[in-house]
């Protein structure tokens, strides 16, 4: 049997963290460890981890102060002995059968990256994702294009950049070494993960099976303001811009996701309660050298296509009119 080191970072996460424990001690696949990384909790958390440590010897309880949810992954990394690494959060649990049947897989196709299916919950309603891709092995140059999809996929039925769909060859994370953007904002799986799936050269898609329950909350990016959100997907542009292969048809992806996620920065910033602010942040997206260059070099039939009205709206500089659309919806949200 191939062990599996099973990650969960834990912060705050009392209310759901018996359950998402439970369904991982109750896995039918036995090799494994389950590492809890308790990143700085104040609830009762740690309690909590320390009973399940008490009662399953293959349980390992690191605690570490408060550094986000990137650094807690990283610490469980460093400590995993397993040949291959899951992630399940303490908000969300998963089938007793989802170590399993990706090993199992894994292991038949000498996969370097296995994905499956999974639930969304919210407020009680459970929908199954649905997924673009047929299941099985995509190798080579098949499991590169997932790779460039990823980049800016934002359908309905594309593959998530998140950690807990995803079981990994601990092998591929160390040579070179991988880790995960400690410190950054927001998007970090995105960021680890566009990069990391330029390294599988064997993919297997378990995507007929729905084997994890993502709890889904009202509280992502587009409920609440996040600050220094522009930013950050600035950062992620240009470190991905540096990381990856200087190819046109990523570098057409990456200008792709910069514009789509000017969008979601637009309308963060709206989301703020302060007016000068709000202005301010609008202004920095809008008139963003970065952003207005990946724009003007974008085909104008392209950008139509992708971005409609907004992409004309840029690419003329009339800004006043992108201006008066998310000032809308400041009025909106903060009336």
């Amino acid at each position: 049997m191939a062990k599996v080191s099973i990650i969960v970072p834990v912060y705050n996460a009392e209310k759901t963290l018996v359950r998402c424990l439970e369904s991982i001690v109750g896995q039918t696949y036995l090799d494994r460890e389950i590492i809890l990384v308790n990143d700085g909790s104040t609830d009762n958390s740690q309690a909590i981890c320390e009973e399940f440590g008490r009662k399953w010897q293959e349980i390992c309880l690191i605690t570490q102060k408060n550094a986000g949810p990137a650094s807690a992954r990283n610490t469980g990394i460093d400590n995993a002995t397993g040949k291959y690494i899951a992630f399940i959060d303490a908000d969300d649990y998963a089938e007793t059968t989802m170590i399993e049947a990706m090993v199992h897989v894994a292991e038949a196709n000498r996969a370097e990256m296995v994905i499956c299916g999974y639930y969304q919950e919210l407020s009680g309603n459970v929908c199954e994702h649905k997924f673009a891709y047929d299941p099985g092995l995509y190798e080579g140059e098949h499991a590169r294009k997932i790779g460039i999809d990823l980049i800016s996929d934002v359908s309905d039925t594309r593959i998530p950049p998140y950690s807990w769909v995803r079981m990994v060859l601990r092998s591929v994370l160390e040579h070179p070494k991988m880790r995960y953007p400690a410190g950054m904002v927001r998007s970090e799986d995105y960021y680890f993960y566009v990069q990391l799936h330029f390294r599988i050269n064997r993919l297997y898609l378990l995507t007929d099976q729905p084997l994890y329950h993502y709890m889904e909350v009202n509280e992502s990016i587009t409920h609440r303001y996040v600050k220094e959100y522009w930013k950050s997907v600035k950062e992620i542009y240009l470190g991905l811009k540096e990381k990856l292969p200087e190819q046109s048809d990523i570098r057409a992806r990456l200008d792709i996701m910069l514009i789509q996620r000017s969008l979601i920065a637009l309308n963060n910033s709206s989301r703020y309660r302060d007016k000068k602010v709000f202005k301010r942040e609008i202004t920095e997206i809008t008139k963003d050298r970065l952003l207005n260059s990946v724009i003007k070099k974008m085909p104008l039939s392209e950008g139509i296509r992708q971005f409609g009205t907004y992409y004309i709206l840029m690419r003329t500089r009339v800004y006043f009119l992108v201006f008066g659309r998310y000032l809308i919806k400041y009025y909106k949200h903060n009336v």
